[in-house]
């Protein structure tokens, strides 16, 4: 049941990761990202990691993507005019070549720090549970996790710059 579950969980992920990216209407991503992250949930669950899976859904598909939703209803961010045509440039063409090697560069370099962190730095085997998670996040993990929240500071002042902004040019 494990293996069908999984790929079907993996399935809705990708698919939906993909609308993520390719739809016009910003409103209709953030909801394919909900989804995404309700997936990644049930690989949690899949893991038997049930507390990080509930976690997964409470702070991501909930609190961030309720403010996601806000700050693209507050801004206004509409969807680009679909019904015009685009005229596709060599510009834009070399700026997608660009892109794309970019991208395969990033990716093998990813590939390459993965492979090397694994054999640089054993692997500790963790369950799912509050107290294994809580003495890893505080003790080995303290500064990433500090890091993090410090990261999720920059972008409320950022959301909150973008607003002012938005306010002055109104006014």
């Amino acid at each position: 049941m494990e293996i069908p579950l999984f790929y079907i969980l993996a399935l809705t992920a990708a698919a939906s990761a993909i609308v993520v990216v390719t739809n016009r209407k910003p409103a209709y991503s953030v909801l394919a990202l909900a989804l995404m992250m309700v997936s990644l949930s049930g690989f949690f669950i899949l893991l038997k990691a049930y507390f990080v899976a509930m976690i997964q859904i409470l702070i991501y598909a909930g609190a961030i993507l309720v403010l996601f939703l806000f700050v693209i209803m507050l801004l206004g961010i509409g969807s680009s005019d679909a019904s015009g045509q685009r005229k596709v440039s060599v510009f834009i063409k070399m700026r997608r070549a660009v892109n794309i090697a970019l991208l395969i560069a990033f990716a093998s370099q990813l590939v390459l720090m993965i492979s090397a962190a694994q054999h640089a730095f054993p692997q500790k085997n963790f369950s799912g549970t509050v107290e294994t998670i809580g003495t890893a996040l505080f003790n080995q993990y303290l500064l990433p996790f500090e890091l993090v929240s410090g990261i999720l500071l920059i972008g409320i002042f950022g959301v909150v710059n973008l607003t002012q902004r938005e306010l002055s040019k109104k006014a």
